[in-house]
């Protein structure tokens, strides 16, 4: 090449290297200098192609480049985002007052949770939590979650280890984003978190599936041979059908649930039901003999609504549990327990509801407007109204339901419950907020015991109403 070849090149070289590196800035330039005669065309196309070579060659030295990254936690992640390792955590601060019947909680401040949360992803497709709750031990354990997932397909995704189920909306609803302090009566039927395994995902764009199978006993309890039952089958299916119609301020959301299992011999065969207000311990099953020779099937059912247009939005969820099999006396065994929710929000101050429905089917995180700054005096934060009624039946446990006319309920006590909450939340920033309930809770079916805070005698209540507030932080 000739040495006046050379130089346009050498020359057009230069000056890109002192350009940023924008496509749009480098062809501009070069169109410049052909125009004026500095370079052919030919000339251009080698410099061109040069300048995409360097491109790439310093995109692929970069890849594995290690960043802070300061949203919803602590993050380290590379520059291509196929590798991260995080930390996150919530801190919710309680105090409850119970204006009498006071329950074995009484009036007191609580450490609610205190968790913990390591996660990370590598090598883009697979990824893990492992969390710890400080404030409430299970079992001697302090495990909440651990999993790991492979993440191949957006429609098909895994997940291994303890976690929660997906069945139940307000169940599988972070503590953080719902809109009361406590989660309402029907949240005592949802499987929560357990050891087990699930496919999930998004076959199109706002539907959502999940289906697991666990262990169904519960937040750190394995499933053993010897306690002759088999896994729990559970699955959750929701669409939004707003994004059908395009609607992106809305939020039409149907959703079911459905789990089924086998219960082991002499299992408490239902859970045992407690106040909004985390008070009284209402419905109090006993353990059931069943025919060690038949299966004790439990089956659960959930049908979950939610619409949402701007700052409004009303939720419902219905479930029911069946427990059906033979008593060890070769008797049938047939007995339900229904439970329904309806709630009514409004953000007062304007945010919408849709800008927080995530991909699961779940309501998130609401970002104010304009965050609360005192020390300039500006921005109010979100402003959140709830009212919320619930109802709990067990009367097909009371006494002279059952075989033999026993009953599976601890004498005396009741068997349901139904109560109105109403509430109110200041979210002073998308991590912060102050939550204030009031709950008004009466007992159906009998009364309910409780064991008085000052000289730990049994008492019984037909009613119970309280005051509850958090103060709630998360990163």
């Amino acid at each position: 090449m000739k040495l006046r070849s050379l130089f346009p090149l050498a020359l057009g070289s230069l000056l890109l290297a002192s350009l940023p590196a924008h496509a749009d800035s480098t062809e501009d330039i070069l169109e410049m200098l052909m125009n004026k005669g500095v370079l052919t065309k030919e000339e251009v196309t080698k410099i061109s192609d040069r300048r995409k070579s360097e491109k790439v060659a310093d995109e692929e030295s970069h890849k594995a480049d290690i960043r802070p990254v300061f949203k919803d936690g602590i993050r380290l992640e590379t520059a291509d985002k196929s590798q991260s390792l995080g930390f996150n955590g919530r801190i919710q601060a309680d105090y409850r007052y119970f204006d009498k019947n006071a329950a074995e909680s009484a009036d007191t401040f609580d450490i609610r949770r205190a968790f913990m949360t390591m996660q990370g992803r590598y090598y883009k497709y697979y990824d893990f939590n492992i969390t710890a709750d400080f404030a409430n031990v299970a079992n001697g354990s302090h495990l909440d979650e651990a999993y790991f997932g492979i993440n191949w397909w957006d429609q098909a995704r895994l997940r291994f280890g303890q976690f929660k189920m997906p069945f139940g909306m307000e169940q599988d609803t972070s503590d953080i984003f719902t809109e009361f302090q406590e989660r309402a009566l029907l949240d005592v039927l949802t499987p929560g978190k357990e050891r087990g395994a699930m496919l999930f995902g998004n076959p199109t764009k706002g539907v959502f599936y999940g289906l697991a199978t666990s262990t169904g006993r519960g937040k750190n309890i394995n499933n053993t041979d010897n306690q002759v039952d088999g896994l729990d089958i559970i699955g959750r299916a929701s669409v939004n059908f707003a994004q059908f119609l395009g609607n992106k301020d809305a939020v039409y959301h149907l959703g079911a649930g459905f789990s089924r299992g086998e219960l082991s011999p002499n299992q408490v065969v239902a859970p045992t039901a407690r106040t909004e207000a985390r008070g009284v311990a209402f419905f109090t099953p006993t353990a059931f003999t069943h025919d060690n020779s038949e299966d004790l099937t439990r089956t659960r059912y959930g049908l979950e609504l939610a619409v949402a247009q701007g700052p409004f939005k009303v939720q419902a969820e219905w479930m029911k549990h069946n427990y059906e099999g033979k008593t060890s006396l070769h008797q049938n065994f047939d007995k339900d327990i229904k439970a329904w929710y309806a709630a009514a929000s409004w953000l007062v101050t304007g945010e919408h509801f849709a800008d927080s429905y995530g991909s699961m089917g779940l309501f998130g995180r609401i970002n104010p407007k304009k965050n609360f700054d005192i020390g300039n005096g500006t921005g109010t934060g979100a402003v959140l109204l709830s009212l919320r009624y619930s109802d709990f039946d067990g009367s097909d446990f009371a006494a002279g339901s059952g075989p033999v006319g026993s009953g599976n309920v601890a004498a005396g006590t009741a068997t349901g419950a139904h109560a109105w909450t109403a509430g109110v939340q200041w979210i002073l920033n998308p991590n912060t907020r102050l939550v204030l309930d009031y709950v008004d809770t009466k007992f159906t079916g009998g009364v309910a015991r409780y064991t008085k805070s000052n000289n730990n005698a049994t008492a019984t209540a037909d009613d119970e109403r309280a005051l509850t507030a958090r103060a709630q932080f998360d990163f």
